[in-house]
């Protein structure tokens, strides 16, 4: 696309939504931005790159003071992406791409009008629970994720594009090229 824009990875947990976002991302020079969250990370000796981890005492200072674009609240903890790192990428003239709930991508979309592209990733019940399993994800977070699935899956009517994640290489391939089309 010619102008910077907001990409937004979306979907049903345990779809490859990271994955996909960061092969297609990278591959595109997209500039990632990670969400800050309240979540503890999933292994505290290995903390990911996908968050910003922050305590809550910090992101309910950060709210009040209006630092993000967007706050989701999930299953306890607080997710949110700081507004400052998207507008810095957009001075720049860069695309960003985030990893988002439905939540924040309704208010990333309503914010940044004709700049943000929702891309729903999704996979059906079976697999998700496989990879979630072969991740070494608790039995608990994964009874959680397929409690949201009903909910989360609806959201594709809203997105612009849709992919099905059987195979991480083919659905980034699939994406790329539905992006080039409509650039």
């Amino acid at each position: 696309m010619s102008r910077p824009s907001i990409y937004i990875f979306t979907g049903t947990s345990g779809a490859g939504r990271k994955t996909i976002a960061r092969k297609v991302g990278g591959e595109l020079g997209w500039t990632f931005v990670r969400s800050c969250t309240t979540r503890a990370p999933r292994n505290p000796s290995l903390p990911d790159e996908d968050y910003r981890y922050v305590s809550r005492e910090q992101f309910d200072a950060w709210d009040k003071e209006g630092k993000f674009a967007q706050t989701a609240d999930i299953d306890g903890n607080r997710y949110g992406v700081l507004h400052h790192e998207l507008e810095a990428a957009n001075a720049a003239g860069k695309s960003v791409y985030l990893v988002l709930n439905r939540v924040g991508a309704d208010a990333i979309v309503k914010q940044f009008v004709g700049l943000a592209v929702r891309i729903f990733i999704y996979v059906d019940k079976t697999t998700m629970r496989e990879r979630l399993e072969s991740k070494g994800v608790s039995f608990e977070v994964i009874d959680r994720y397929l409690e949201h699935y009903s909910d989360e899956v609806t959201y594709r009517s809203k997105c612009e594009f849709v992919f099905e994640n059987v195979n991480a290489n083919h659905t980034a391939e699939l994406i790329r090229a539905a992006l080039t089309k409509t650039s």
